[in-house]
């Protein structure tokens, strides 16, 4: 069972994604709307598209082709080679988004050769793209434009184009690549040109919402439509997910899972630990939803299984050769990847998630040279979940212990507090309740502060976890499950008490 369609288009981040377009539409501007390659050969692209143009209420969703069109359509458009990628040719902080880039082409890998196209019964002949527009608008083959821009015709709807569903047409020329997105090219411009010749306002115009992959545009088209903000507005799906929506998806997995598992009656220990496990999920799939799911629904938690598990969920998604890039810093803040790595994050390696570039686990997950970088994921998950529990668990800790102190607790503060406030012996119990749980552990075995086992046990298990999450290491499994207990047995021992 995989993430649906449906699910992944309901996320926050995704539904915020089509609000932008959608308000873009209600300005009359075209919008082209780029997607990963993974989105349209998962069959995600399909749903993503159907509720962009349902958030306008006058629209047309123009059909894919006929089989008979599809047929005489030529070979596709080459393809890059990805085995010609070294780390060291690609670009780094040259290729930065800056908001000024025009679309200057890279150096790009090698293409393959692809045979001319041959002449099909359709050469020469109007543009598929726009008869089928034209049947649709119930007009003559060529009027398609003039009638979505006639001044007497009341309806204006936004007309839905999915780019990766046109066959590559041919009209003589020698050069396959430049076929590719033709006829959505000549409609977008068409369009425009027509609407502004007719002087309509911008609410009145026709609109375009083209959904495609990059290939299946002309190179420049999307960089052209950027500049061109009176009549168009492009949108990328880079940095459109973030952690609330990866931990939407990996939330929706352990809402099943406890429809079975009687999720209600797990003791306070296992919900500590089932937290780490979900932010571990969230953090190692980053914008992945997919992956994501796969992994929560797989991976039983433990650290000795997340490697394999997550190999396992990577089976059906093909990792590159030769790695492409590393995680470069900087370049997802912008709202569209730089020129140089488009290639890269049409193949799904590489995505904006929470301002940054992440890089996929596809790249690095069994590379013994990146070997640490699983363990770094895990300690940022561990970190962020057991922390606060940390932090709530010092000071309630602090607090209980006042009652064990053999000396002033002034002087206490004094001995123990690194850097203590002007004035603390005037309230020096507030002011004890800072005391990190180091120094709190010293004046333990000093004898100045008398705690019972149970609070020494925590005390000791509190300066471990702190010390190894501090260093970006990892708690495996043993000591984690030891931590969880004594934090729960700590919340239910004071529960009653605060």
């Amino acid at each position: 069972m995989e993430l649906s369609a449906r699910a992944l288009s309901e996320l926050p981040g995704v539904r915020r994604q089509i609000a932008r377009i959608a308000a873009d539409l209600a300005a009359g501007l075209h919008c082209l709307w780029l997607l990963p390659d993974v989105l349209v050969e998962g069959g995600y692209a399909e749903e993503l598209h159907r509720v962009a143009l349902c958030s306008s209420p006058d629209r047309l969703d123009i059909p894919a082709p006929s089989e008979l069109e599809t047929l005489a359509a030529p070979p596709p458009a080459p393809v890059l080679e990805p085995t010609g990628w070294a780390l060291d040719d690609l670009p780094l902080l040259e290729d930065y988004d800056d908001g000024f880039d025009i679309g200057w082409e890279p150096v790009l890998p090698r293409q393959r050769s692809v045979p001319a196209p041959l002449a099909g019964p359709f050469e020469g002949q109007e543009s598929g793209l726009l008869t089928r527009l034209a049947k649709e608008l119930s007009v003559a083959p060529g009027e398609a434009v003039d009638a979505l821009v006639d001044p007497d015709r009341r309806w204006r709807p936004v007309v839905g184009v999915r780019a990766w569903e046109q066959p590559v047409r041919s009209a003589g020329s020698d050069e396959p690549e430049q076929e590719r997105g033709r006829e959505v090219a000549r409609l977008i411009r068409s369009l425009s040109a027509a609407a502004k010749q007719a002087g309509l306002l911008p609410e009145d115009r026709p609109r375009l919402l083209v959904t495609a992959r990059i290939d299946d545009l002309p190179r420049r088209l999307p960089d052209e439509l950027e500049l061109d903000l009176a009549t168009s507005a492009v949108h990328w799906w880079w940095g459109t997910l973030g952690r609330l929506d990866s931990a939407t998806v990996v939330s929706a997995v352990g809402t099943d899972a406890s429809r079975t598992d009687q999720r209600h009656r797990e003791v306070p220990r296992d919900r500590i630990l089932r937290a780490v496990r979900d932010e571990v999920v969230s953090e190692v799939c980053g914008p992945d939803p997919v992956l994501g799911w796969r992994l929560a629904r797989r991976w039983d938690g433990s650290q000795g299984t997340l490697e394999d598990s997550l190999r396992a969920c990577l089976g059906g998604i093909a990792a590159p050769p030769v790695p492409p890039l590393t995680a470069l810093s900087g370049v997802g803040s912008g709202h569209r990847p730089a020129v140089g790595l488009r290639p890269a994050w049409a193949r799904g390696l590489l995505q904006a998630w929470d301002g940054r570039s992440r890089v996929h686990p596809a790249v690095w997950c069994g590379d013994q040279s990146r070997s640490d970088h699983l363990g770094t994921l895990v300690s940022q998950a561990q970190a962020r979940v057991l922390l606060p529990w940390i932090e709530d668990t010092r000071q309630r800790l602090a607090l209980h212990a006042l009652s064990g102190a053999t000396r002033p607790v002034a002087e206490l503060i004094a001995c123990y507090v690194e850097r203590p406030p002007a004035g603390y012996r005037t309230r020096p119990q507030e002011v004890f309740r800072t005391i990190e749980v180091g120094p709190m552990l010293r004046a333990c075995r000093q004898g100045h502060l008398n705690l019972s086992v149970e609070d020494r046990r925590l005390l000791e298990q509190l300066v471990l976890a702190r010390n190894v999450l501090s260093h970006r290491g990892t708690l495996f499994d043993r000591t984690l499950r030891i931590l969880c207990d004594e934090l729960a047995r700590a919340d239910q021992r004071w529960s009653g008490e605060d």
